[in-house]
């Protein structure tokens, strides 16, 4: 369901409180990514209409031209490190609506217990050894 619609999941599941913390780091991704991309198609388009030995005023500070391309550059890595994050947070969406439908009805009894006691072994053809023997009870 989650990866129809990010969040159905995890309400399906009623672990109701994983919604907004889904949609919020979905939502800052989304709104640093429209910004890195402004900025990105403000600096290639000074850039690319540009001439060398120019000053460009983007967003009221003033950029040489030798520098255009370097802010490009930046604006562009982190416009695409945030589609990556918004991919991330859907696959990790899905992930936990997964592992979390799959252990809803897992059975966590009292009843799970661990013995350590003392063994003998017999060896056939040589002689007894002493050990520890492990019994998971469940």
């Amino acid at each position: 369901m989650s990866a129809i619609i990010p969040g159905l999941g995890q309400a399906y599941n009623k672990k109701y409180w994983k919604v907004p913390i889904i949609y919020g780091a979905g939502c800052s991704f989304a709104y640093f990514l429209g910004y890195f991309q402004d900025k990105y198609v403000k600096f290639r388009t000074a850039y690319t209409n540009g001439e060398e030995g120019q000053q460009y005023l983007i967003d009221g500070k003033l950029y040489d031209y030798s520098s255009l391309s370097t802010g490009e550059n930046y604006y562009r890595r982190f416009r695409d490190l945030n589609a990556l994050g918004i991919g991330a947070i859907y696959f990790l969406n899905i992930v936990d609506a997964m592992i979390d439908a799959h252990f809803f009805y897992y059975d966590v009894s009292d009843n799970l217990t661990m013995h350590i006691q003392p063994a003998v072994f017999n060896n056939p053809g040589a002689t007894s050894s002493l050990g520890l023997q492990i019994n998971f009870l469940f």
